[in-house]
C-alpha cells in the first residue's frame, strides 16, 4: 500500500484498489491533488471528496460507484449524466451559470424565461400577457367551460358594447342553443328580476323532426290585434272583426258552426247583436252568436 505526498506527487494518471492518497498540508501550495484518469480496476468502489476536487481529464464513474461531494467541486469540460439527476432540498442552480441562459443585471418582479430564436439563449423577458383583458384578439382552442360561473358585464366597460353582453356570428354562423336527452330540446329562460321565476321559449322535441323560421313583425302592433304566420316564416299583426268571423264562418259551413257549439252549460249563447250581448254579459273579445254565426262582441 504506497503512501505519497502531494508535494512529491503532483499528478496521479492511475488509481490501484489497494492505493491510499492522504493530502499533506504542510504547503498550501501543493495541497492538491489532480486525478486525470481512473483506471477499469477502480470502478465500482466508493469515493468520497471532502476538499476542492478538479477533474482536468476524462472521468467515469461507472454505475455502482457513489460519488460524494461535501465541498464545491468544478467541472471544467462538459459533464454527462445519462441517469436521472436528483437535487436535494438545498440544491440551486442559478440561471445565469448557464451557457444558453442570458440575464441582465437587473431583473423586473414578475418577468419570465424566454427563448431567442435569432441568438439562441434563453432571457428574461416581460409577459406578453398577465391577464385575459390584455389580449385584444383571444381565440379558444377548446370548449369554453364555466365551471359553475356566470358571463358578466362589469361596473366598469372600455369596450364598444358597454354594458351588453353581444354574441356576433361571423357571415352564415347562428347563435344556438343546444338540447341534450336530459333538458331536451333547446330552452331560453327569461328571468324575473329576483331570479327566482322565468318564463322558458322551448324548440320542439326531436320526433317533430320541426325546421323552421319565425320572422318577427316589423312594428309592435295595435291594441287588440293578433299574431299570425303567412305560413312562410313571415309573422304579422291582424285584427279580427266580427265581420270576418262571420265570413269565416259561412266559408266553413254548419259543420264549424256546430263544433263549436258546445252543448250544456258551455253552448254559445244567442244574441241580435252586441248590444244585446253586452247586456246579457258577454265582455268586450268574448264570443256569442247569431243564428247559426259566431260573433266576437267588440262595443
Amino acid at each position: 500500500m504506497a503512501s505519497i505526498k502531494v508535494s512529491e506527487l503532483p499528478a496521479v494518471t492511475a488509481i490501484t484498489p489497494n492505493d491510499v492518497f492522504i493530502i499533506n498540508d504542510e504547503d498550501s501550495t501543493t495541497s492538491k491533488i489532480t486525478i486525470s484518469n481512473f483506471t477499469a480496476s477502480f470502478i465500482n468502489q466508493t469515493l468520497a471528496f471532502t476538499g476542492i476536487t478538479s477533474f482536468g481529464g476524462i472521468t467515469t464513474f461507472g454505475v455502482g460507484s457513489v460519488p460524494t461531494f461535501s465541498s464545491d467541486t468544478t467541472f471544467n469540460q462538459r459533464a454527462t449524466f445519462n441517469g436521472p439527476i436528483t437535487l436535494g432540498s438545498l440544491a440551486q442552480i442559478p440561471l445565469g451559470s448557464l451557457s444558453d441562459v442570458t440575464l441582465p443585471g437587473t431583473i423586473t418582479d414578475g418577468n419570465v424565461l424566454t427563448w431567442s430564436q435569432s441568438n439562441g439563449y434563453w432571457t428574461s423577458a416581460v409577459p406578453a400577457f398577465t391577464s385575459v383583458v390584455q389580449d385584444t384578439t383571444p381565440e379558444l382552442g377548446g370548449n369554453l367551460d364555466v365551471d359553475g360561473y356566470a358571463i358578466t358585464s362589469g361596473t366598469t366597460n372600455t369596450g364598444s358594447y358597454g354594458k351588453d353582453i353581444a354574441l356576433i356570428p361571423d357571415t352564415t354562423g347562428l347563435v344556438k342553443i343546444y338540447g341534450n336527452a336530459t333538458s331536451g330540446a333547446g330552452a331560453i329562460v327569461l328571468n324575473c328580476e329576483e331570479n327566482n321565476h322565468g318564463v322558458t321559449f322551448r324548440g320542439p322535441a326531436h320526433s317533430a323532426a320541426a325546421t323552421y323560421t319565425f320572422i318577427l313583425p316589423v312594428s309592435m302592433g295595435a291594441n287588440g290585434q293578433f299574431l299570425a304566420t303567412n305560413g312562410t316564416s313571415q309573422t304579422e299583426w291582424v285584427s279580427i272583426t266580427p265581420a270576418l268571423i262571420g265570413a269565416a264562418t259561412a266559408a266553413q259551413g254548419s259543420t264549424a258552426d256546430s263544433a263549436m257549439q258546445v252543448a250544456g252549460p258551455n253552448s254559445i249563447p244567442a244574441y241580435a247583436d252586441d248590444a244585446a250581448a253586452a247586456t246579457g254579459g258577454i265582455a268586450i273579445g268574448g264570443l256569442y252568436r247569431i243564428g247559426s254565426a259566431v260573433q266576437v262582441r267588440v262595443s
